[in-house]
Protein backbone atom coordinates (compact mmCIF):
# COMPACT_ATOMS: atom_id res chain seq x y z
CA UNK A 1 0.00 0.00 0.00
CA UNK A 2 1.35 3.63 -0.90
CA UNK A 3 2.82 5.36 2.02
CA UNK A 4 0.73 8.06 1.23
CA UNK A 5 -2.25 6.93 2.22
CA UNK A 6 -1.41 5.22 4.83
CA UNK A 7 0.25 8.31 6.20
CA UNK A 8 -3.16 10.30 5.70
CA UNK A 9 -5.16 7.26 7.11
CA UNK A 10 -2.84 7.69 10.31
CA UNK A 11 -3.35 11.62 10.62
CA UNK A 12 -7.43 10.65 10.07
CA UNK A 13 -6.76 8.14 13.32
CA UNK A 14 -5.16 10.65 15.42
CA UNK A 15 -7.78 13.45 15.03
CA UNK A 16 -10.76 10.91 15.95
CA UNK A 17 -8.43 10.02 18.40
CA UNK A 18 -8.41 6.48 18.46
CA UNK A 19 -4.79 6.14 17.98
CA UNK A 20 -2.27 7.43 20.29
CA UNK A 21 0.51 9.46 19.31
CA UNK A 22 3.83 7.44 18.55
CA UNK A 23 1.65 4.09 17.59
CA UNK A 24 2.35 3.64 14.19
CA UNK A 25 -0.37 2.31 11.38
CA UNK A 26 0.98 -1.04 9.70
CA UNK A 27 -2.56 -1.71 7.70
CA UNK A 28 -5.90 -1.47 7.03
CA UNK A 29 -8.63 -2.61 4.69
CA UNK A 30 -12.63 -3.71 4.07
CA UNK A 31 -13.28 -6.30 6.98
CA UNK A 32 -16.22 -7.39 8.84
CA UNK A 33 -17.19 -7.77 12.16
CA UNK A 34 -20.44 -9.05 14.23
CA UNK A 35 -23.01 -6.34 15.69
CA UNK A 36 -24.04 -7.92 18.88
CA UNK A 37 -27.64 -8.35 19.19
CA UNK A 38 -28.45 -10.29 22.68
CA UNK A 39 -25.25 -12.21 24.00
CA UNK A 40 -23.30 -13.98 21.38
CA UNK A 41 -25.81 -13.58 18.67
CA UNK A 42 -25.23 -11.04 15.94
CA UNK A 43 -24.93 -10.60 12.42
CA UNK A 44 -22.25 -9.31 10.59
CA UNK A 45 -21.73 -5.81 9.55
CA UNK A 46 -19.21 -4.23 6.98
CA UNK A 47 -16.57 -2.14 8.62
CA UNK A 48 -12.72 -1.01 8.14
CA UNK A 49 -9.54 -2.93 10.03
CA UNK A 50 -6.93 -1.04 10.62
CA UNK A 51 -3.62 -2.64 12.38
CA UNK A 52 -1.59 -0.79 14.34
CA UNK A 53 1.87 -1.46 16.34
CA UNK A 54 -0.44 -1.44 19.63
CA UNK A 55 -4.08 -2.21 18.66
CA UNK A 56 -6.42 -3.52 16.42
CA UNK A 57 -8.80 -0.60 15.45
CA UNK A 58 -12.55 -1.78 13.96
CA UNK A 59 -14.80 1.01 12.55
CA UNK A 60 -18.12 0.00 12.70
CA UNK A 61 -20.48 3.08 11.53
CA UNK A 62 -21.52 6.10 12.77
CA UNK A 63 -24.12 5.36 15.48
CA UNK A 64 -21.75 2.30 16.80
CA UNK A 65 -19.10 1.80 19.17
CA UNK A 66 -15.94 1.06 17.41
CA UNK A 67 -13.97 -2.26 18.37
CA UNK A 68 -10.61 -0.76 19.90
CA UNK A 69 -8.45 -3.71 20.77
CA UNK A 70 -4.79 -3.28 22.41
CA UNK A 71 -2.95 -6.40 21.75
CA UNK A 72 -1.93 -6.46 25.11
CA UNK A 73 -5.34 -7.10 26.55
CA UNK A 74 -5.88 -10.27 24.51
CA UNK A 75 -6.45 -13.48 26.11
CA UNK A 76 -7.39 -15.45 23.26
CA UNK A 77 -7.74 -16.07 19.27
CA UNK A 78 -9.65 -18.48 17.52
CA UNK A 79 -10.68 -19.26 13.81
CA UNK A 80 -14.69 -18.71 13.13
CA UNK A 81 -16.66 -18.74 9.79
CA UNK A 82 -18.48 -15.72 8.53
CA UNK A 83 -21.73 -17.43 7.01
CA UNK A 84 -20.11 -20.67 5.61
CA UNK A 85 -16.76 -18.52 4.65
CA UNK A 86 -13.58 -19.56 6.82
CA UNK A 87 -12.29 -15.80 7.12
CA UNK A 88 -13.22 -14.87 10.56
CA UNK A 89 -11.20 -14.44 13.73
CA UNK A 90 -12.46 -14.45 17.49
CA UNK A 91 -10.66 -12.48 19.82
CA UNK A 92 -11.02 -12.46 23.47
CA UNK A 93 -9.90 -9.68 25.26
CA UNK A 94 -10.18 -7.50 28.43
CA UNK A 95 -12.22 -4.29 27.93
CA UNK A 96 -10.12 -1.11 28.26
CA UNK A 97 -12.81 0.93 29.71
CA UNK A 98 -14.77 -1.92 31.75
CA UNK A 99 -11.90 -4.65 32.46
CA UNK A 100 -14.56 -7.17 31.68
CA UNK A 101 -13.68 -10.13 29.44
CA UNK A 102 -15.41 -9.81 25.68
CA UNK A 103 -15.06 -11.80 22.29
CA UNK A 104 -15.57 -10.26 19.06
CA UNK A 105 -15.29 -11.63 15.80
CA UNK A 106 -14.05 -9.97 12.54
CA UNK A 107 -13.75 -11.46 9.38
CA UNK A 108 -11.32 -10.85 6.81
CA UNK A 109 -9.42 -11.91 3.60
CA UNK A 110 -5.55 -13.01 4.67
CA UNK A 111 -6.87 -14.25 7.78
CA UNK A 112 -3.88 -16.68 9.26
CA UNK A 113 -1.43 -13.70 8.38
CA UNK A 114 -3.28 -11.41 10.07
CA UNK A 115 -4.07 -14.18 12.80
CA UNK A 116 -0.01 -15.11 13.03
CA UNK A 117 -0.02 -11.00 13.65
CA UNK A 118 -2.14 -10.63 16.51
CA UNK A 119 -0.55 -13.78 18.10
CA UNK A 120 2.60 -12.17 17.71
CA UNK A 121 1.91 -9.15 19.39
CA UNK A 122 -0.11 -10.40 21.78
CA UNK A 123 1.88 -12.92 22.88
CA UNK A 124 -1.25 -15.54 22.86
CA UNK A 125 -1.44 -18.67 20.75
CA UNK A 126 -4.14 -19.72 18.36
CA UNK A 127 -6.76 -22.21 19.78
Amino acid sequence: MKESKIEKQQRKLLELDVMEKGDTLIDFFQASYVERLIGKFGSWKQGWAYFTERRLIVFTGLLEDNLIIPYDRIRGLGKCTQSLLPIGIEITYEHPETGKMVSDKVSMMKRDKWLKFLSEKSGVSVS
